[in-house]
């Protein structure tokens, strides 16, 4: 189990598990408060996890979630990607809503989730 303890920017001690490559486990007191979902996925020679679920209610603006997308990033050592809220619902889920876009641009701007392309393109992630 590849558990860690992180103390979030009010002081809150959380754990984050990122055992699971599809899963991403935040507890706190030894109660689920939040999870992401993602999707190991193959393209053109690429390997890569998808972003499908960011359901961090429980835990939001205290530095979770970024916390949890780099251990990710470290642990399975593949690149991360996120779907966007310009192109409406997707069937996978990872059309992004609420505070979904702000902190997947932040993401993006920090290295840890991939950079978006043109969305008229056939694939809307460029891996660095």
């Amino acid at each position: 189990m590849t558990t860690t303890s992180f103390t979030s920017k009010s002081g809150q001690q959380y754990d984050i598990d990122v055992t699971d490559g599809s899963e991403i486990l935040v507890t706190k007191d030894g109660k689920k408060c939040g999870s992401i979902l993602l999707s190991y996925r193959e393209c053109d020679g690429d390997d890569y996890y998808h972003i499908t679920n960011l359901g961090l209610e429980g835990c939001k603006g205290q530095g979770v979630g970024r916390q949890c997308l780099k251990l990710h990033k470290e642990t399975f050592g593949s690149p991360l990607t996120a779907g966007s809220s310009h192109n409406g619902k997707q069937d996978d889920g990872s059309h992004l809503t609420g505070d979904g876009p702000g902190l997947i641009k932040k993401m993006r701007e920090e290295g840890i989730v991939c950079r978006e392309r043109n969305y008229d393109e056939p694939r809307d992630y460029e891996f660095e």
